[in-house]
């Protein structure tokens, strides 16, 4: 698989209770493949543009040391244990390359990611085994 870039992947991991803000966990990713499609839609206002994304992340590719594991077994984990995993689930969000400004409250993120995880699959069984994002 050729790999054109790097994905830091932010986990929902719960709700802030004195903010009741979502808290996210940051992964850095190194070598995935990531490819933009701009869709354009003629409306009643006008044009109306969006970004639609496919990143495909390798099964070997540089976590960091995290370990993958289900979203679900994610839940499950306390913050701490959560610290050596990721993870992608529905709702996560997503950044192009290594970001390193980081807090774990939404607020910022709103202005930091690319888009959203709308779609992912487990495609690690055959010849390129990886994990594939559909997002916006």
């Amino acid at each position: 698989m050729i790999t054109n870039t790097d994905l830091t992947i932010y986990n929902k991991r719960g709700v802030d209770k004195e903010t009741a803000r979502p808290i996210y966990f940051r992964t850095q990713i190194k070598g995935v493949n990531f490819y933009t499609k701009q869709e354009v839609q003629t409306t009643d206002k006008g044009l109306a543009s969006s970004d639609l994304y496919k990143i495909r992340i390798p099964e070997d590719a540089d976590t960091q040391g995290k370990q993958y594991i289900d979203a679900d077994a994610y839940g499950k984990l306390t913050d701490q244990e959560a610290e050596g995993y990721w993870t992608i689930n529905n709702g996560d969000l997503f950044g192009r390359g290594l970001l390193n400004d980081f807090e774990k409250e939404s607020e910022f993120l709103k202005r930091q990611y690319t888009g959203k995880v709308l779609s992912f699959s487990d495609n690690r069984r055959g010849g390129l085994p990886h994990w594939r994002i559909g997002g916006a």
